[in-house]
């Protein structure tokens, strides 16, 4: 009997595709000829990410090794970023034309920005197992990575969403961490349309294509469709496929790009 609903495997093949998608749009999107709401398909990608993020804390056998895992896909990435801003002389401020350590290691980095959302959640989850000092510490540690998550890739946004979710995943109300997610989406939206009333020359399209973050509700249906399976059958390119085409995708983009 066909189990009904989609399995993190291919949630996870899902949002690589539109992630593919959207960053051919950022880097190449105006060559192509692409138009504005091709910005829109990608962006369910990174919540959903966090979703599976927050699943894999709660049922991986070693959260240790799973830090551990995320953590050297970001090195990686810090690595790959910083060779290509070299050698393309991105480190250099627009403006002053002086050497930016910024945007020496700026770039793509999601690994970096599931890896200290993982740290997080281990720190409040951790905080809740604890009494007393033990308690106040962790939750201490987890509030002072709080800027430095912000600092990452989508880190502003993606940190209410990975709390949401942690939320959902251990409250026996899901739906209400769900109506609380799209409140949030609401409130981007808002934002959205307040900065749009304060722009001249700009259409709403053109706003609403550009300031997209609202549209982080499209991951919401998706979640609603998972089956709470890991799918596949358990072998090496399924556990690492993300690992391996992350950095690979954008290493060829980067090449194609410089080239």
């Amino acid at each position: 009997m066909l189990k009904t609903g989609l399995s993190g495997l291919q949630l996870k093949i899902l949002a690589t595709s539109f992630m593919l998608i959207d960053h051919l749009n950022t880097h190449f999107g105006r060559q192509l000829h692409w138009p504005l709401w091709v910005n829109l398909l990608g962006r369910f990608v990174a919540p959903l990410f966090v979703f599976l993020l927050v699943e894999g804390f709660t049922y991986t056998h070693s959260k240790s090794r799973y830090l551990r895992r995320l953590s050297l896909g970001a090195v990686v990435m810090i690595g790959l970023n910083v060779a290509h801003n070299w050698l393309t002389h991105h480190y250099l401020d627009p403006l002053t034309g002086h050497f930016s350590w910024y945007l020496l290691f700026n770039g793509n980095n999601i690994f970096l920005t599931l890896a200290l959302l993982f740290a997080f959640i281990w720190l409040i989850d951790s905080g809740w197992k604890q009494a007393g000092g033990k308690r106040v510490l962790g939750w201490l540690s987890a509030v002072l990575l709080v800027p430095v998550i912000c600092l990452t890739e989508g880190g502003l946004y993606l940190l209410p969403v990975a709390l949401l979710f942690y939320w959902r995943k251990k409250s026996p109300r899901p739906k209400l961490a769900d109506r609380f997610y799209l409140l949030f989406c609401l409130l981007l939206l808002a934002h959205a349309l307040v900065s749009y009333s304060q722009l001249a020359g700009v259409t709403l399209y053109q706003q609403l294509t550009f300031d997209s973050e609202f549209m982080l509700i499209t991951a919401l249906p998706l979640i609603w469709l998972y089956n709470g399976k890991r799918g596949g059958h358990g072998r090496a390119w399924e556990k690492n496929f993300f690992y391996l085409f992350y950095p690979l995708h954008l290493a060829l983009i980067y090449l194609i790009e410089a080239l």
